[in-house]
């Protein structure tokens, strides 16, 4: 792995960054923190984020204040062969688009956020000859970044686990979450009700709602678990709806904007394995309950779980073996043993990362820089 550096003064050698591809709401919001960073410790740095033309940061990324390009590409894995023929057939152009965009911006460094949309611009830039950065937030990687790894300067990654895919090339750094997190208590309280906070990512998860609704009769009369269940949008009036026949007194809601404020209240969170997730959930020191979306690419969802599980920082469930009746015997013995979830606590606090942005940002001016020894350029 790439060794430590000493201290230097931030955003020397950065003027301009181009954040390429990111498929998802939290690779992109962990690049906006990433960009507001810089902006602080560089002040008239410029940035730019490049990405699928019918991808999330198409609408995220412009509303956050930030300039995004975007390509016509398509992805490979999990689509039919009329969409990977298409896709095949799109190359060359994003390809070229990438090249212009590039020469365009001219930018210091080229960091790559996962995601098919990556794939090009990182390309392109390795054959202009600017550095590349990876910054891969699952303990397995995707597989662009698998494909890139070969083509780039560096590669942040999240998990000591991840560091086998890119050899001397990775330096463990975590992902970016909101400082809030770091800041939550990972004390678990040891009177009243166990708080139980339940969410399945930004949209919601009806398979983990309809878990915990199914959990709700065999939790009503015991009065030992209080919990706040964010459903998403879909599910939120049905969802309600069932607490009110069980009778069972919870805080259901739509979205949750202050999500650091809940885990706070919470001495236990029952949620999905994404990485922005298991990131959230580390910094903030709470043991989890996590349910690994069952067809995620690369399955990496199950990966992330297991490096959590594997620290003693949480359980991991099988959605399709997993009942309502098992969830609520398993919350019920939480409720009764509070120093089993204050071990967890610890567990998980320890697999914080609360300098990740400095340390990518340190990564990035090593790149930009050519402060490396990778042989890779």
């Amino acid at each position: 792995m790439l060794g430590a550096t000493p201290p230097r003064e931030m955003g020397s050698m950065i003027k301009r960054v181009l954040f390429a591809g990111g498929g998802t709401g939290g690779h992109i919001f962990m690049a906006v923190a990433l960009a507001r960073e810089l902006e602080k410790q560089a002040p008239g740095v410029e940035v730019l984020f490049v990405g699928a033309r019918k991808g999330m940061g198409n609408e995220i990324v412009p509303a956050l204040g930030f300039r995004f390009q975007t390509l016509n590409i398509g992805g490979f894995k999990g689509v039919g062969l009329f969409r990977a023929a298409l896709t095949l057939l799109q190359i060359p152009g994003s390809l070229l688009s990438s090249w212009r965009m590039i020469r365009a911006f001219s930018p210091s460094i080229i960091v790559g956020l996962g995601g098919y949309s990556s794939g090009p611009i990182m390309l392109a830039g390795k054959a202009l000859g600017f550095p590349g950065l990876l910054i891969e937030p699952n303990v397995q990687p995707g597989f662009t970044n698998r494909v890139l790894k070969h083509w780039v300067d560096a590669a942040a990654v999240a998990f000591e686990e991840t560091a086998r895919w890119f050899g001397k090339k990775s330096r463990l750094t975590g992902i970016p979450v909101r400082q809030e997190f770091h800041q939550v208590s990972s004390k678990i309280s040891r009177d009243g009700p166990l708080c139980l906070l339940v969410f399945g990512g930004s949209q919601g998860s009806s398979p983990i709602n309809q878990l915990v609704c199914e959990a709700l009769p065999f939790l009503s009369p015991t009065g030992e678990i209080k919990i706040v269940h964010q459903t998403g949008r879909t599910d939120y009036l049905s969802v309600k709806k069932r607490y009110q026949q069980a009778e069972f007194e919870a805080e259901v809601i739509e979205f949750i904007q202050d999500m650091p404020a809940y885990f706070s209240g919470a001495d236990l969170i029952l949620s999905r394995a994404g990485a922005s997730s298991v990131a959230e959930i580390a910094a903030a020191g709470r043991p989890s309950i996590l349910i690994p979306l069952p067809h995620a690419t690369d399955d990496h969802q199950r990966m992330n779980a297991r490096a959590l599980v594997q620290k003693g920082a949480a359980l991991s469930l099988e959605e399709s073996e997993t009942t309502g009746e098992a969830l609520a015997r398993l919350l019920v013995e939480f409720a009764r043993n509070r120093d089993r979830l204050d071990q967890m606590a610890h567990a998980s606090r320890e697999l914080a990362h609360p300098d990740s942005r400095t340390k990518i940002i340190e990564l990035m001016e090593e790149v930009a820089g050519g402060v490396h020894n990778t042989g890779s350029r």
